[in-house]
């Protein structure tokens, strides 16, 4: 099986959407179930958390602020809120598919 592709967004506070993104949240491209990469504050790294995607992009748009970029756009970013840099689409594929086994 090849790599997924994603689709990036800039997460933003609401209250101040032209600040700088305080989260880069990556959407597998794919037919099945939500797949999605975010950073996660709590653990400190990059993590599966579709429900965040769903939550922010689907279920919630009018609590939430954010904007569809390209990679080059999202990787420039994370250093805003992490030292850890954005995975690459091959780790983001990793981490979705080791999540869906569980």
């Amino acid at each position: 099986m090849g790599d997924l592709g994603f689709q990036y967004y800039l997460l933003y506070r609401p209250v101040n959407p032209t600040e700088i993104p305080v989260n880069v949240l990556a959407l597998a491209d794919d037919f099945g179930p939500t797949q999605a990469v975010i950073w996660d504050y709590r653990s400190g790294q990059w993590g599966f958390r579709p429900d965040v995607a769903v939550s922010v992009l689907y279920a919630n748009q009018e609590r939430h602020t954010f904007h569809g970029t390209d990679r080059a756009t999202a990787e420039s970013v994370t250093h805003h809120f992490t030292t850890v840099p954005l995975p690459s689409e091959a780790e983001l594929t990793r981490i979705c598919r080791e999540a869906s086994r569980t």
